[in-house]
């Protein structure tokens, strides 16, 4: 078991909180072993006031970084006379205070059962006959470990089964309702001056047209009347 295996924090998951006031982004190290990090409110980095959950090691690497980009905006490189003033921008404990402060213990993972190299290997057997299983079906596998070729071991395996098919339902035209026929219409019948006319207002026009004094509120046949035997006829 090598020593990463078995470091205490390596099952640890923590919570990293920027509770600064400006978003901390990879070129002022949010990023592990050369590696970006992201939460979900920037495209990149984690945004002012976001909290994102990680394992134990690349939460505490962010968070010191994230504390060395606060007292670097803090601390002045240079006096008011533009001299560096030589003071180093923060000190272990100052640091190791202000990491702290971002940081929040969230739970531990079980650790995975310990595996020989042999276990690991009989997996990967297992897996690859899964595998297999799934690409010529059981029954070829059966036929292989009773002595068949694996190309005879496939011919010999039964077919899947098709999936069952729902029987098709019988489309039913919709029944054809036929029109009911409008009976014949009457043929009009003539005015006195021969001429047939097709409506009232037909009528109405032609005793217009003669200047014939009329009641339009009269039914068609009424109207009529009043045309003398010889008229012009309607106008259009």
């Amino acid at each position: 078991m090598n020593q990463q295996n078995s470091n205490p924090n390596d099952f640890k998951v923590v919570d990293l909180k920027n509770s600064t006031d400006f978003d901390f982004t990879p070129d002022m190290g949010c990023m592990y072993d050369s590696r970006p990090i992201s939460g979900i409110r920037i495209p990149s980095g984690i945004a002012a006031g976001e909290t994102v959950t990680l394992p134990y090691h690349v939460g505490h690497r962010l968070a010191v970084n994230l504390a060395k980009a606060v007292l670097t905006r803090q601390a002045p490189s240079v006096d008011a006379a533009g001299i560096p003033t030589g003071v180093p921008l923060w000190d272990p404990a100052r640091l190791e205070g202000l990491k702290n402060s971002f940081l929040t213990d969230k739970y531990t993972e079980a650790r995975p059962v310990a595996q020989t190299e042999t276990d690991r290997l009989m997996e990967r057997v297992e897996a690859y006959k899964k595998l297999v299983e799934n690409v010529v079906g059981k029954d070829a596998v059966d036929a292989v470990d009773a002595g068949l070729t694996p190309a005879a071991a496939v011919e010999s395996a039964p077919a899947p089964a098709a999936a069952p098919v729902a029987p098709a339902v019988a489309e039913v035209a919709p029944a054809v309702v036929p029109p009911v026929s409008e009976a014949p219409k009457a043929p009009e019948s003539p005015a006195p001056n021969g001429i047939t006319y097709q409506d009232k207002q037909e009528v109405i026009a032609a005793l217009e047209a003669l200047k014939i004094p009329h009641d339009k509120r009269k039914n068609k046949a009424d109207l009529e009347k009043l045309l003398p035997n010889a008229a012009t006829p309607p106008v259009a």
